[in-house]
């Protein structure tokens, strides 16, 4: 019988007692194993009990080789028979409370551990959402005119052709003609709030998320004005471009995607010389799943597809996706689901620096912090022919010919800009 043990073992008992969640039916478990603890140890310590321990056994056996004398159990500190009383009167009373429903004070201890203290952990990282802004805006032509109010980019329409001329007569007229891109400067802005608690959170940085977020919107509004900006106190899109830049038979009508589909629209874009070799197909990722589902006569995808993020080849012609242009299955006919030419073709003029701002002025008394980015910007297509639209018709619309026979360019791309 080790008493040290059963003393430590009741010790335990008393202290798990003043725990505030513990439960009416593991007081009166405590309670009694207590009783039951008294009851040893107070014969333990009787001369009469029998089976009372040897004094090697209460003091302590010394250590071999001469060691020090370590005592195991010093009998001076087992409570007396009056302090154990007081402690079952004390427990009685809080047991009667406790199935009588009453309030039971508990004292409130400082524990000192090496230990890591239970608590709520908040992760140093914050996962993103998915892409939503896209890429566009950064592959486009960019040009930097910071203070001024408007911008005209010259562009070749065409060239002209040289002339066998007669000794002594008039050499033959090839000038070449220009036209001019207006690009006029408009403002865009994106703003939040956050509470001022977001800024002091020591862990994950939900501050400088929410600055990147305020960005990415107003990256997204810049994005779908280069695709169907009206041009009237916004940026003009590639599909409201003047007829003076890009033609209005720049269009091909395509009512399905099929084997033959790239086929239709790269030979049919650029000069008499060349078929270009730098143009981009702009889609909808839903568009280029449909592409992902032709086969051809022999079962076997008719495209090779190759994917990087939000851009990558058709074929090795190169594509990139955004969500500002509507998707094949989506388009209304009459309206593009395509566009394809060079992305140098897009000007891109930024009128003043990019401002990301913060204050705390606004609702300071309500301890928010406001964000906000705002830029003046301004596009506009600024190549002749830079790019051909392919829009959606019924099935049973006559075929065009190989320039396309569309009288009018559709205003709307199919999706809000």
């Amino acid at each position: 019988m080790n008493i040290k043990k059963l003393i430590e073992e009741r010790k335990a008992l008393l202290e798990e007692l003043e725990k505030p969640d513990v439960t009416a039916e593991r007081f009166g478990e405590i309670r009694a194993r207590v009783e039951q603890l008294d009851f040893i140890i107070k014969n333990a310590e009787s001369p009469k009990n029998p089976e009372t321990p040897s004094e090697e056994e209460l003091r302590g056996a010394r250590l071999p080789n001469g060691g020090a004398d370590k005592t195991l159990f010093d009998q001076s500190k087992a409570p007396d028979a009056a302090k154990r009383a007081a402690e079952t009167e004390k427990l009685e009373k809080r047991a009667a409370d406790l199935k009588a429903g009453k309030a039971i004070p508990f004292e409130v201890r400082t524990v000192t551990s090496s230990s890591t203290p239970l608590s709520t952990e908040v992760s140093a990282t914050i996962n993103p959402a998915f892409e939503q802004v896209g890429t566009l805006d950064k592959l486009v032509h960019t040009s930097n005119l910071h203070g001024a109010e408007s911008y005209q980019q010259p562009f070749v329409k065409s060239y002209g052709e040289g002339d066998i001329t007669s000794e002594g007569g008039d050499a033959a007229t090839a000038e070449p003609s220009f036209g001019y891109a207006d690009i006029n400067k408009v403002k865009i802005t994106a703003y939040a709030e956050v509470s001022e608690e977001v800024e002091k959170l020591p862990a994950a940085n939900y501050l400088a998320a929410t600055e990147a977020a305020v960005y990415g919107a107003w990256r997204k509004k810049l994005i779908g004005q280069i695709i169907a900006g009206s041009g009237k106190s916004q940026l003009t899109g590639i599909v409201n471009a003047p007829t003076d830049v890009i033609d209005s038979l720049q269009t091909k009508t395509l009512a399905k995607i099929d084997e033959n589909t790239l086929d239709e629209f790269i030979f049919d874009y650029g000069g008499d010389e060349n078929v270009e070799d730098d143009a981009v197909i702009i889609l909808n990722k839903l568009t280029l799943k449909e592409f992902a589902k032709v086969k051809g006569s022999d079962k076997r995808k008719a495209y090779d597809i190759v994917i990087k993020g939000n851009r990558g080849t058709i074929n090795n012609i190169p594509f990139v996706c955004t969500s500002k242009i509507a998707a094949f299955a989506k388009v209304t006919d009459g309206n593009p689901y395509m566009l394809y030419g060079k992305l140098s073709g897009y000007e891109l003029t930024y009128f003043a620096p990019l401002e990301v701002a913060k204050s705390r002025d606004y609702k300071f008394k309500q301890g928010m912090l406001a964000l906000k980015v705002s830029g003046f910007v301004g596009g506009a297509p600024a190549m002749y022919n830079g790019f051909m639209k392919i829009i959606k018709s019924a099935a049973t619309a006559p075929a065009q010919n190989s320039g396309g026979t569309q009288s009018q360019t559709p205003a709307n791309p199919g999706n809000p800009s």
